[in-house]
């Protein structure tokens, strides 16, 4: 298993109104969210860049899709396809988000504004950025 990233299962009820899931923030998640975005109407693959500093929370309640995370030497894969399973990225990690399916809504919870500068777009860049850090 690769280091930086961990799957959280976020406690879930269900009775007869529905389902609700959730994070507590100092609990769950070790930064305070700064920023809250959310993906949908996938028409292509998402992803592949990297963050140098940020963390971040992904779950994707409505559908499923598939996360590569990859440290510049190993790969993992994780499917998201239920409201209470999120993955936790505390660490940089070159990510590709694929395989669609049932009309899926990616939500990601952030630890920091949007910066251009934390990005790394280029997974050759990432792999030279990961050597030199």
């Amino acid at each position: 298993m690769i280091d930086g990233y961990k799957i959280i299962k976020t406690p879930n009820f269900v009775d007869d109104r529905g389902g609700v899931a959730f994070v507590e923030f100092g609990k769950d998640l070790p930064f305070v969210v700064k920023r809250v975005y959310w993906l949908y109407d996938f028409k292509k693959n998402r992803g592949a860049h990297a963050h140098k500093e940020l963390q971040q929370f992904l779950f994707c309640p409505h559908g499923s899709l598939e996360v590569i995370l990859d440290d510049g030497l190993m790969r993992e894969s994780i499917i998201l396809d239920s409201p209470d399973k999120g993955i936790l990225i505390t660490k940089p990690l070159w990510r590709d988000i694929v395989n669609y399916q049932n009309n899926p809504q990616l939500i990601v919870l952030a630890s920091d504004i949007y910066k251009e500068e934390d990005y790394i777009k280029s997974y050759e860049e990432f792999k030279r950025w990961k050597s030199n850090s």
